[in-house]
């Protein structure tokens, strides 16, 4: 618990000064076709939401930090990259080559997933694992106060887990990354003062990534409590599976952005930023307690609702056409919406 208020106030103090330091080097998110804010807003805000995780991941024990230094390592990394991307742009074969460099780090220190042995394939599974979260993340990273608030209600998921975990350091992380993220809300609500930027939705989701993998590693994998870091992360999951699907159907590249996310069908139905932030959030926090349900206890009453809960997510995906591949260069259209010099959404630079 001092990990998150340490992450909390790190992130108060922090964003004010970056976003100061962004308005005097003018580094903004430009409007543009696949935005939806119509004015320059300062996009470097992972740089305070991931010193304060560092901050109050190491200072709750520094000791134990110590001897976790594999997940410090990935997460300089990939934050490193999203900020270059940020910076100058990047490829998005070297932040994909990345995100599998962090997943072969973790995996060569035990953090693994349960189900394909110790060999190449569940080396492969543990890398594309890293890779699906962090970049599932990066995609919900489209509209203000969406990633941030959703991943800080994953991270709260992980402090509700029964039991004494056996990493405790795991356990100042997820407090950490729910401190930075409730923290980084408050400048991130519609409408938005600052942007996590991809720095800090890659980092979360690589954050994200190794809660999941440290739960494998650590809790009794029964084959109901497997699916609780996918089922927490089941929002962002999705939608970047529909837009890889989307894209694919369209012939185009999978890292080809578009406005045709979830979250874009909702604006583009009238819906307004922050009623979609409010309505991810409470998906977000339903469904997580469905995963709880399933690490409790094993029982066919979990596997019904989990069925009909993720059922349900598609179903109202496809009616909202989040499959259907047309208007890719169009941003999303509101007619309800306020003006867009009163609304800004978050950049979307890969989604």
């Amino acid at each position: 618990m001092i990990a998150g208020v340490i992450a909390f106030v790190a992130t108060v103090l922090l964003v004010p000064i970056v976003k100061a330091l962004c308005v005097r080097w003018r580094l903004f998110d430009a409007p543009g076709p696949l935005k939806i804010h119509s004015q320059p807003i300062p996009r470097l805000g992972g740089v305070a939401i991931v010193l304060a995780i560092f901050e109050a991941a190491c200072g709750s024990d520094p000791h134990r930090a110590l001897s976790v230094w594999p997940f410090f390592v990935g997460l300089v990394v990939i934050w490193a990259v999203g900020l270059a991307d940020d910076l100058r742009g990047v490829s998005p074969v070297l932040r994909l080559a990345a995100q599998f460099a962090a997943g072969v780090l973790l995996w060569q220190h035990g953090w693994r997933l349960p189900i394909l042995g110790v060999g190449v394939l569940d080396l492969l599974a543990t890398c594309f694992f890293v890779a699906a979260i962090t970049n599932s993340i990066n995609l919900l990273d489209g509209m203000d106060g969406l990633a941030a608030g959703v991943v800080g209600i994953i991270a709260a998921a992980y402090l509700a887990l029964p039991g004494i975990p056996a990493n405790p350091f795991a356990l100042a992380v997820a407090w950490s990354v729910a401190g930075a993220c409730t923290g980084f809300v408050i400048f991130n609500l519609p409408p938005a003062k600052i942007f996590m930027g991809d720095s800090g939705s890659t980092a979360l989701g690589f954050v994200i990534a190794f809660l999941g993998l440290d739960f494998y590693r650590s809790y009794p994998v029964t084959p109901s409590a497997l699916f609780f870091p996918l089922l927490t992360a089941i929002l962002p999951l999705l939608d970047s599976a529909f837009a890889v699907v989307r894209r694919l159907r369209s012939r185009a590249s999978p890292f080809y952005g578009d406005r045709r996310h979830l979250y874009d069908r909702m604006y583009a139905r009238g819906w307004t930023p922050r009623r979609i932030a409010l309505a991810s959030y409470a998906i977000t926090a339903t469904v997580a307690a469905i995963a709880l349900l399933g690490v409790r206890r094993e029982s066919s009453q979990f596997w019904i609702i989990a069925a009909l809960s993720i059922a349900i997510l598609i179903y109202a995906a496809v009616r909202l056409g989040s499959l259907r591949g047309d208007d890719r260069n169009r941003p999303a259209q509101n007619v309800n919406a306020p003006p867009m010099d009163q609304e800004c959404g978050e950049p979307s630079s890969t989604g």
